[in-house]
């Protein structure tokens, strides 16, 4: 009987183990697992390219010397998420629209626009508009802007 007992014992203390062992953590919105931030589309998007004098929409253009406060970015990844660029030596082919990047803060770049004057483009405090917390969390409503190019 005492080898039984002794069996019977071991057995319930291993299950209650087992049991007690396998006890996940509840994260604060009742989901098991870790914490992810996700930025639901880009931080600056250039949305709107046209022709100062006739107002034509302008439906293609070269990126070059872009800088994320103040760092020159190069390769084909300058920040995910990013859409409508292709990066081919050392130049951004974009087509309108297209956006770029997460990180808050000043934006820089070179338009070129085959027929028309280079523009710099340059703005500052560069956010999202919508932050949650929690978890997960998220950041979305990147900066839109719309510009305009001079014939040369």
């Amino acid at each position: 009987m005492g080898m039984k007992y002794l069996r019977m014992i071991s057995l319930v203390s291993l299950m209650v183990f087992h049991f007690t062992s396998c006890k996940k953590e509840v994260v604060d919105d009742g989901q098991v697992g870790p914490c992810v931030h996700e930025y639901k589309e880009a931080i600056f998007h250039i949305i709107d390219l046209r022709d100062s004098s006739s107002n034509t929409q302008i439906t293609y253009a070269k990126v070059t010397d872009i800088k994320i406060n103040g760092r020159k970015q190069s390769g084909p990844f300058i920040g995910t998420p990013n859409y409508g660029m292709i990066f081919m030596d050392s130049i951004y082919n974009c087509t309108i629209p297209f956006g770029f990047g997460y990180e808050k803060g000043s934006y820089e770049l070179k338009m070129i626009v085959e027929g028309y004057q280079d523009k710099i483009v340059k703005y500052e405090n560069v956010d999202y508009s919508i932050y949650v917390g929690g978890c997960p969390s998220y950041n979305d409503g990147g900066q839109k802007v719309s510009l305009l190019m001079k014939k040369r």
